[in-house]
């Protein structure tokens, strides 16, 4: 338990809004009052918060100058003012929010508690104290400045992640590509010149090189700086994530947010565990598709814990297309594992969203499988082979 109640780190940095009301009116909002969160309403009922990163990222599905804040909002957990930190950290992570409603009940919401108020908070601490590279993801996905805003795209999309360090042969930091930008800089046009309000201006292509496109000057940290210095950061540059590089500029780790929310929610439980966060077209299922899902991949951890670990996240983006196969829908299931013994990602697309899910867990399987074989672990070279069908 951290011992620290969200009403001691709460503020008052919240809007309301109507459901029906028009998105522009909340990207106004946005730009004149910059709260941590809009609550949004249907008449007194609150159904759920809107963030610049949802309206951001409904370039991707609608134009935000005929949406509907209904169209754009997302449903999230109020959390009472007495709870832990802890308790927080846990529901960001599992909501995959940076802010959270604080209230009594959905009718008395009194405050909102955002993640980087949390870890500035907890990080007062022995926590703070700890350094980076306990906590920095390893495995790090980077690209070359030659390769394409499509490819940054695709590897953002197919990985579930939201920024790439771009690096030259050496693996050394020339610069940072963020979904966020690429979005404003490269979709955000494009549904503008549709409806005619960029018209006679160049939309740039898709097959630009990420050397043009890409952030300059960095903000990094070293592995050996402390969780404190790493909070500070974030706070000080309103970013949501670092670049960790060693003393000649070498990407060896990022950090983001997320990484410290994760040690911080298990600080009251005994054991490890995995935290399953859904997106995409999760909340449109049923209940019963969404706990069998849920179920099946709780199985599926527990069936591999001796290669996966005990800890880590699990992003699973569930995506519904308008095709249908005697009255079922085609689902991809986009689904990305991140522990400490590695990062494994898969894709499955299917007819019904439950089978998807296990098609991208089968592609998981055979990752762990010829991993443990490649490490010449004997127990799993028939299971491997198996898998195989040799």
């Amino acid at each position: 338990m951290v011992g620290i109640q969200v009403k001691e780190v709460m503020t008052d940095r919240f809007r309301k809004i109507g459901v029906d009301r028009p998105l522009s009116e909340a990207i106004g909002i946005f730009e004149k009052e910059d709260p941590d969160l809009i609550l949004v309403f249907d008449e007194n009922e609150y159904r759920g918060v809107l963030t610049q990163d949802l309206i951001v990222r409904s370039h991707l599905k609608w134009d935000p100058t005929k949406a509907k804040v209904r169209d754009v909002y997302k449903p999230a957990p109020v959390i009472k003012p007495e709870e832990d930190l802890n308790k927080a950290a846990k529901l960001m992570l599992e909501v995959d929010l940076r802010s959270l409603p604080v209230g009594s009940s959905k009718g008395n919401i009194t405050g909102v508690i955002s993640d980087i108020a949390l870890l500035n908070r907890v990080a007062e601490g022995d926590f703070g104290r700890e350094r980076v590279e306990a906590y920095m993801t390893k495995d790090v996905i980077t690209m070359k400045p030659g390769e394409t805003v499509a490819k940054a795209l695709a590897t953002m999309r197919d990985n579930a992640i939201s920024r790439i360090p771009v690096v030259n042969e050496e693996g050394k930091l020339e610069g940072l590509v963020t979904l966020h930008d690429l979005i404003i800089r490269f979709i955000k046009p494009r549904f503008k010149a549709q409806y005619g309000e960029v018209a006679g201006e160049k939309v740039p292509p898709f097959s630009m090189p990420l050397r043009d496109v890409m952030i300059r000057g960095v903000i990094t940290i070293s592995p050996e700086a402390s969780v404190r210095a790493a909070v500070g950061l974030m706070e000080e540059n309103d970013i949501d994530g670092l670049v960790v590089t060693d003393s000649e500029e070498r990407v060896v780790g990022v950090l983001t947010v997320k990484d410290l929310l994760l040690p911080v929610s298990r600080m009251i439980e005994k054991e490890a565990r995995f935290y399953l966060q859904l997106g995409g077209d999760a909340q449109i299922l049923s209940d019963f598709t969404r706990e069998r899902i849920i179920k099946d991949i709780r199985r599926f951890i527990d069936g591999y814990e001796d290669l996966l670990g005990q800890e880590g996240m699990i992003y699973l983006h569930i995506r519904r297309f308008r095709e249908k196969f005697r009255g079922v829908h085609l689902y991809q299931a986009r689904m990305r594992i991140v522990t400490d013994r590695g990062v494994f990602v898969a894709t499955g697309e299917t007819w019904g969203a439950i089978q998807a899910v296990h098609d991208a867990l089968r592609a998981i399987e055979r990752q762990l499988l010829q991993k443990a074989e490649l490490e010449k672990d004997v127990r799993y070279a028939k299971r491997f082979l198996e898998k195989l069908e040799f």
